[in-house]
């Protein structure tokens, strides 16, 4: 089935991004999905919130399994234990309806995903100064 050209942009923009970018996405799509758990919850919508909970843990749990502990040491550890307290609260929330475990995960992974954003923005600036051709040294210079 072919795709609409907002899911062909959304391909295209996934399958063209860097390692970086991608976490960005991720942090991006777990907020949303637990937002919408939470949405669901309020509308006493039970299987949508469970349905969007799910998404947000599988998406941690994708964001638990692309840490490189060895590369990443100290806060590669550091970050799942957050992944493993954020999985657990969504857990929480699923099973007693209640959304406050939900909330509080949001903000956790707002606050990464805003972390993350501003290394991806200090990546794709580090790459476009090392593709700029050199200037030339001004003519007092020389």
């Amino acid at each position: 089935m072919p795709l609409n050209p907002y899911q062909q942009y959304r391909a295209t923009k996934v399958e063209t991004a860097g390692s970086v970018d991608l976490v960005v996405m991720l942090y991006q799509g777990a907020v949303r999905f637990t937002r919408l758990g939470m949405d669901g919850l309020s509308r006493q919508d039970n299987q949508a919130a469970h349905t969007n909970f799910v998404r947000a843990q599988d998406i941690i749990v994708e964001l638990l399994g692309s840490l490189n502990h060895e590369a990443g040491g100290q806060i590669a550890g550091q970050l799942a234990s957050i992944y493993d307290y954020c999985f657990r609260q969504l857990v929480t929330a699923n099973i007693k309806k209640d959304p406050a475990p939900a909330r509080e995960v949001v903000g956790i992974l707002r606050d990464l995903g805003t972390a993350w954003q501003e290394i991806a923005a200090q990546q794709r600036a580090a790459q476009a100064n090392a593709g700029a051709p050199a200037r030339a040294l001004p003519a007092k210079a020389r």
